[in-house]
């Protein structure tokens, strides 16, 4: 693997890493009243879900250590999908390392790499995206934290909005390549709507059905498309 062919990999991971900065900032700002430093870093670490992390923390004093496990499992059970999708992209590379890479899988990640052309899809390029960004959700977390002392309140809200500015500029450029990667995004928003306000749908089940409906979405206006 030449450094040149790393360079892609390289960025995109310092990309998506840079638009954890803020979030992860923000996170460990949020925990710093709540959980010690030890406990935040590990979160992090072991969790590495910027939503679920932050539904932890809302938890944290309202419900059981049993309740939020199953929370954070059910918000965070949409990452079996994408990581099923790395698998079948890398079904050359052994058990091990897909299986390593699979618990680095993130919503931004697997955004970056899902139309990776076959000669990219090796487990070095994958890994080199994925260990940049985890690495800047874990250190700056820890960050976060500490400067937690000398942030403003006003600042902490305001890089609320990051995660959703992340999502936006991950999106934007499929749009241009398709529009049907903006009907899918659009549909995938309503059905969430849509399920949201059922009493029955728990709201982690109605984002992964939510997830599904999208992607059955995605299929059929590929089909579609085929077809005419």
């Amino acid at each position: 693997m030449t450094q040149w062919g790393l360079k892609k990999p390289i960025m995109d991971g310092l990309t998506i890493g840079m638009g954890y900065l803020p979030v992860a900032v923000a996170f460990g700002i949020t925990a710093k009243p709540l959980i010690s430093l030890f406990d935040t870093t590990l979160m992090s670490i072991m969790v590495y879900g910027g939503a679920s992390q932050f539904l932890v923390l809302q938890m944290l004093n309202t419900s059981g250590a049993a309740a939020i496990v199953m929370a954070v499992f059910i918000l965070n059970s949409r990452h079996f999908v994408m990581a099923f999708k790395v698998n079948y992209d890398l079904r050359h590379e052994s058990f091990i390392k897909r299986l390593i890479l699979s618990s680095y899988v993130t919503d931004e990640s697997f955004a970056v790499t899902a139309n990776t052309d076959p000669p990219g899809r090796a487990f070095p390029k994958y890994f080199v995206t994925f260990i940049i960004a985890y690495l800047f959700w874990v250190i700056f977390s820890a960050v976060g934290y500490v400067a937690g002392d000398w942030m403003s309140d006003s600042w902490t809200i305001a890089s609320g909005i990051a995660l959703y500015a992340l999502f936006i500029a991950l999106l934007i450029p499929a749009v241009r390549v398709h529009y049907k990667y903006g009907l899918v995004a659009v549909s995938g928003m309503l059905f969430h709507g849509i399920l949201s306000v059922i009493p029955m749908v728990p709201s982690g089940f109605a984002i992964i059905i939510a997830m599904l409906l999208a992607a059955l979405m995605g299929v059929l206006i590929d089909r579609m498309g085929a077809s005419e």
